[in-house]
C-alpha cells in the first residue's frame, strides 16, 4: 500500500480532507506548497526509519532549522526528547517560542520554534493539526525510549551495588577470616615443633596445618571471585593478566586497548573473561585459549577462544546466563559459538558511547546542583546529566593532573573524596576512590567520556586538593605545570593560583571571625 495511503487510514480521511481544504482557503500559494510537503512528510513518518523524525519533517516543512520538540512523560508528567532523554520543560525565551500540543483535549508535547511562526497561527495550527497523529506517535515511543533507559539505568545501578557489596566482602573476608586463619595455621606449626618427642601428635598437628592451608587457599579463591580487586592496582590489563596466568590451561592474551575505561565496562569485561577461561577448564577439556579484548567503533570486544569440545549454552541459573544478564544491563550482548566438538568462543561488545545516565535519587541530585552552584554558579540543569562514572572520572584526572595517584598524600586524597561525597557521589565511587592506585596521565583521563572539555576545572580542582594538607611543594607544583604545559593551559596556571591562595585566605578568615571566638567560649571542663 502506497504510505500516504496507509496514513490518511489511520489518521482518518474526513479529517486530512478538513485540514487541506483549510490550507487551501487560508495559505497563499507558496504556503499550500509547503503544506502538501508536510502532507507527504507526515505520511512518510509512518515507514521511515530512526533518523527520520517528525521533528526533521516540521523543519523543513515551516522552514525553522531550529525548531525542537518536547515531549510529556507518560506517568511522570516530566519532559523528555525524541530519543526518551530528561530534559527541562520548555519556556519561552529570547529567540524561540512555546506551542503547547494536545491530542483528545491531553497536552502530550510541546513545539519550540522560531517565533516568526507565531505570525502565520493558521499556519501553524494547520501544521500541528496535520501531525497530530504522529504527534502521539513519537510521544509513545519516545516514553518507550526512556522506559528502556530507565531500565538499564535501573540494571546498572543493581550491578553497582552488586559490585560494591562483593568489594567490601572480599576486604573483610581478607582482613578478617583469612587473617585470624593464617594467625592459627601458624600456632599448629609452632605447636607441631614443640611437639617432636610426640611424633603421633606431631603428625596431628602438621595434617591438621596442611587442612587449614587448603582452607585459607579455598577462600582466597572465594575471595577474589567476590570482586577483581586488582582492578585498584593494575587496571583492565592486569586482571587479564593475572587471569590468564593461573594454573590449568594456556592463555594467550592479545589486548589492545589504550585507556581505562568505564568501571562497570572493565568489570564487565574481567567476568566475560573469568566465566569463559573457567568454563573452557572445567567442562570443556581444553588446551589452549585465546583472550581478545579491543576498541571498535561500538565499545569493547571482548572474546575468548578455546579449543575444547564444545557444546556450552546459556542453561537457566547457570554462569553464562548471570554473564548475559551483565552485559544486556550496560546495553551490550554476549554471543556463544560453540559447536560440538569445534571449541567455543564467547564472545562481549560492551558499549561506550552510549552512556546509560543514571536517574539520581534526589538528595544526591541536590547535593551536586548545590556544590555545582556554590563553586560555578552554573545553572542547576547544568548537571543533570551528570553520572556517577563521570564523578569518578573527574576525580582520576585530579589524580593524574598531580602526577599520578602514587604522588597524592592521604589528606589529599581524602580531601578528594569528600568533594565527591559532598557532591552527592554513589557509594561505590567514594569507595573505588579511596583505593583508586592506577597512575594514568592527564591525557588519558581526559578521553574519558564527559571530560572533553573538563582542563581548566580539573586544573583548580587539583590545586585545591593538593592545598589540602598545606601549601604546595616544589614537587607539586612542578608536577602540576607539566599538566599545564601539557594541556596548553600555562598562562592560566598563575590566575588559578591566585585564585585558591585567595580561597585560602577567606577560609582563615572565616575560621577566625566565626570559629575561633567558638572555641573560645567552650569550658575547657574540670582540671
Amino acid at each position: 500500500m502506497d504510505p500516504r495511503k496507509r496514513w490518511r487510514s489511520g489518521f482518518g480521511q474526513s479529517s486530512l480532507v478538513t485540514v487541506v481544504v483549510s490550507w487551501s482557503r487560508k495559505w497563499g500559494r507558496g504556503d499550500r506548497r509547503a503544506a502538501q510537503r508536510l502532507v507527504g512528510l507526515v505520511a512518510d513518518l509512518q515507514t521511515v526509519g530512526p533518523g527520520d523524525t517528525l521533528r526533521n519533517a516540521l523543519r523543513v516543512s515551516l522552514g525553522d532549522p531550529g525548531l525542537d520538540i518536547a515531549y510529556i512523560r507518560v506517568g511522570s508528567g516530566g519532559w523528555i526528547d525524541e530519543r526518551g532523554q530528561s530534559m527541562t520543560a520548555p519556556v519561552t525565551i529570547d529567540g524561540r517560542a512555546v506551542t503547547p500540543i494536545d491530542r483528545g483535549g491531553k497536552p502530550i508535547a510541546a513545539l519550540i520554534h522560531d517565533p516568526s511562526l507565531l505570525r502565520s497561527p493558521g499556519r501553524l495550527k494547520a501544521a500541528v493539526d496535520a501531525a497530530a497523529l504522529a504527534f502521539e506517535n513519537e510521544q509513545q515511543r519516545a516514553d518507550l525510549r526512556a522506559e528502556v533507559a530507565d531500565l538499564r539505568a535501573s540494571h546498572a545501578r543493581i550491578l553497582e551495588a552488586v559490585d560494591l557489596e562483593r568489594r567490601r566482602t572480599e576486604r573483610n573476608l581478607h582482613d578478617g577470616a583469612q587473617q585470624r586463619l593464617v594467625g592459627v595455621a601458624l600456632m599448629l606449626r609452632l605447636a607441631g615443633n614443640r611437639s617432636a618427642a610426640d611424633a603421633a601428635l606431631a603428625a596431628i598437628l602438621t595434617n591438621a596445618a596442611g587442612e587449614l592451608d587448603g582452607a585459607i587457599a579455598e577462600l582466597r579463591e572465594l575471595a577474589r571471585g567476590m570482586h577483581p580487586a586488582i582492578f585498584a592496582a593494575t587496571g583492565l590489563l592486569g586482571a587479564l593478566e593475572s587471569l590468564a596466568e593461573r594454573p590449568g590451561l594456556p592463555v594467550e592474551l592479545r589486548v589492545d586497548v589504550p585507556a581505562p575505561l568505564p568501571n562497570l565496562v572493565e568489570v564487565a569485561a574481567y567476568y566475560v573473561v573469568a566465566e569463559a577461561l573457567a568454563n573452557a577448564t572445567k567442562h570443556a577439556d581444553a588446551t589452549h585459549a585465546v583472550v581478545h579484548a579491543t576498541l571498535t567503533a561500538q565499545g569493547l570486544r571482548v572474546a575468548v577462544t578455546d579449543d575444547g569440545r564444545g557444546g556450552a549454552t546459556t542453561a537457566p541459573g547457570s554462569g553464562l546466563e548471570g554473564l548475559s544478564d551483565r552485559v544486556s544491563a550496560l546495553g551490550g550482548r554476549l554471543e556463544i559459538d560453540s559447536r560440538t566438538g569445534e571449541g567455543t568462543t564467547i564472545s562481549a561488545c560492551l558499549p561506550l558511547a552510549e552512556r546509560v545516565v543514571a536517574a539520581r535519587d534526589p538528595y544526591s541530585l541536590t547535593a551536586l546542583r548545590w556544590v555545582g552552584w556554590e563553586m560555578y554558579e552554573l545553572p542547576a540543569e547544568s548537571y543533570d546529566q551528570l553520572t556517577h562514572e563521570d564523578q569518578r572520572s573527574w576525580v582520576r584526572a585530579m589524580f593524574a593532573a598531580a602526577g599520578g595517584v602514587s604522588h597524592i598524600t592521604p589528606r589529599q586524597r581524602e580531601w578528594a573524596v569528600g568533594f565527591e561525597a559532598a557532591a552527592g557521589a554513589a557509594p561505590w565511587v567514594l569507595e573505588d576512590l579511596r583505593t583508586y592506585a592506577v597512575d594514568e596521565t592527564i591525557e588519558t583521563t581526559l578521553a574519558l567520556p564527559g571530560m572533553a572539555s573538563g582542563g581548566r576545572g580539573v586544573l583548580y580542582c587539583t590545586l585545591r586538593m593538593c592545598t589540602a594538607d598545606g601549601d604546595l611543594t616544589a614537587d607539586e607544583l612542578g608536577r602540576i605545570t607539566r599538566t599545564a604545559d601539557d594541556l596548553g593551559l600555562s598562562s592560566l596556571l598563575p590566575d588559578l593560583r591566585r585564585m585558591v591562595d585567595q580561597e585560602r585566605m577567606l577560609q582563615d578568615q572565616r575560621f577566625e571571625m566565626l570559629v575561633a571566638p567558638a572555641l573560645a567560649d567552650v569550658p575547657s571542663g574540670p582540671r
